[in-house]
């Protein structure tokens, strides 16, 4: 047995070893001085050993519970990372000079925002930066994603996110999506419905280019039932690795980790050769 990764988790990374509009992920875990490639432990027995430490991934001081996926307490009531815009665009004022660092929000909120259609254990609409394509399609497992608008900042393209939010869903079904389950639908129909129904709400916007993507996960075969581990209650969680999606590394039997969900975790992962 050997040792592919030791440290604290932070959300699986990845390099597209395809094309623009084919993206075939190939995962890793960063360490402070290597990457663990986690697309060659498909496959074989993987080991998840974690110690019952946490550090805030923001100030690096021990914390007894992960806030917001690896802060600790004060980090997170702080940090501009945390904002409440970040999971609710249409609450940004960056626009007003208003922001916990205006800084951080010229780089994030005062710039072309994409509002996207995604096919991710069904169809949602959902908001990313312009420059977080498609690594935000590759964390929510996305198999097939397609610009709907660009907004000129965070602010306007949750306007447009909450006016589709009534004739579209906004969250991924996480199981659905790791069962590999995706309906066949056009995303251009689908777009076209969507432009047509914004552009009665008076809210403006550009239409973004019709392209397409897809994206190839490493998954050597989909589970039909899910059941999903979590390392303050199981602190070992061991079996092979059949493959990786959105931010969940799934295993045999149908037994998932979210590896966002345990940001800030020290752990070992150990790999049978």
């Amino acid at each position: 047995m050997s040792i592919l990764f030791s440290g604290q988790l932070n959300k699986m990374r990845f390099h597209n070893s395809g094309s623009e509009f084919m993206i075939k992920p190939s995962y890793y875990l960063a360490a402070q001085s290597y990457e663990a490639n986690l697309n060659e432990a498909i496959g074989k027995k993987l080991t998840i050993a974690y110690g019952g430490k946490i550090t805030c991934i923001s100030c690096g001081k021990e914390t007894k519970k992960s806030y917001g996926q690896g802060y600790c307490y004060p980090c997170f009531i702080s940090v501009p990372q945390t904002e409440e815009c970040v999971l609710k665009p249409e609450l940004c004022r960056a626009h007003e000079g208003i922001a916990r660092d205006m800084e951080f929000a010229k780089e994030n909120c005062l710039i072309d925002q994409y509002i996207y259609l995604a096919l991710s254990g069904g169809l949602k609409v959902g908001v990313t930066r312009y420059h977080q394509v498609p690594t935000r399609w590759v964390d929510q497992g996305a198999n097939r994603a397609i610009k709907l608008a660009i907004a000129k900042n965070r602010h306007t393209a949750g306007l447009i996110e909450v006016a589709l939010k009534k004739i579209l869903a906004d969250k991924t079904n996480w199981r659905k999506m790791l069962m590999g389950n995706d309906e066949q639908r056009s995303l251009a129909d689908q777009k076209k419905q969507a432009v047509d129904y914004i552009n009665q709400h008076g809210i403006e916007f550009t239409i973004a280019p019709d392209d397409e993507y897809q994206i190839e996960y490493p998954v050597a075969s989909f589970p039909t039932k899910i059941v999903s581990k979590d390392l303050t209650k199981e602190p070992i969680v061991e079996g092979v690795l059949k493959g990786i999606k959105g931010q969940y590394l799934i295993f045999e039997g149908g037994l998932v980790i979210n590896i966002r969900k345990h940001t800030g975790f020290h752990v070992k992962l150990k790999l049978d050769i």
